[in-house]
């Protein structure tokens, strides 16, 4: 056999292999991958990937690596059901980045998320303006989960039936981590003298704004500050 079909050979074992493996792990191997689930399923594709090409080593050395890690998976996967303390180290708790309405700055740098990131997955879910949101929560499979504040829930079909429904608007960042964004300012035709004055004190000490978003409707800015506690300060 030529070096390319024996290359294709290994390459069709090494797949079969990984598929039968991933399907014995199950979907929660896909659907919700953790800190261990990750570096099992690098050192997985490593191995197979080795396996493809490597045509003098013997094939059940690859097969015993590739057992082992299984082994490993299904070991770490039965420790974490016995010990909630494994299990919070090797998969992580839920963080509230978002509490009764407040950011909380401290757990946000503590997620290794910025306040831009955490705009956008608010957007993702549907919450374009951050004040709609009572609690948001970093879950450990890396989504964010928001509970609205009362009055901003989805629409009902008992909304449907009004006659008029509230104006939407689009809350446009101002300020993001202490860095002025010109684009909002431009989109809304403000100037930086404008932000400054509305601003006021807190204008000479950008760095210790968290997030200022305005919005059309009202024509008001709504300050967010960074504080000690790691919560945020809300100003309007």
């Amino acid at each position: 056999m030529g070096i390319l079909g024996q290359v294709a050979v290994n390459s069709l074992i090494s797949f079969v292999s990984l598929f039968i493996l991933a399907k014995l792990l199950g979907k929660k191997q896909i659907a919700e991958l953790t800190f261990s689930d990750y570096v099992i399923g690098i050192s997985l594709g490593s191995i197979s990937a080795e396996w493809a090409i490597d045509r003098e080593a013997d094939w059940r050395i690859y097969c015993i690596a590739i057992a082992i890690y299984f082994v490993l998976s299904l070991a770490i996967a039965f420790a974490e059901r016995k010990t909630p303390f494994l299990k919070r180290l090797l998969k992580g708790s839920p963080i509230v980045l978002i509490s009764d309405g407040e950011l909380d700055y401290r757990n946000l740098v503590k997620s290794k998320l910025d306040v831009n990131a955490l705009l956008g997955m608010c957007r993702t879910a549907g919450y374009f303006d951050i004040d709609d949101i009572a609690y948001a929560v970093f879950e450990t499979s890396g989504e964010l989960s928001i509970l609205p504040k009362a009055g901003k829930q989805p629409a009902t079909a008992e909304d449907v039936r009004k006659d008029k429904l509230p104006e939407v608007t689009l809350i446009t960042p101002f300020v993001i981590d202490g860095r002025i964004y010109d684009t909002g300012l431009i989109q809304y035709n403000k100037s930086r003298e404008w932000l400054e004055a509305n601003l006021g004190e807190n204008s000479k000490n950008l760095s210790e704004i968290a997030l200022a978003t305005y919005n059309p409707a009202t024509d008001m800015l709504s300050v967010r500050l960074k504080t000690h506690s790691g919560f945020s300060k809300r100003l309007k």
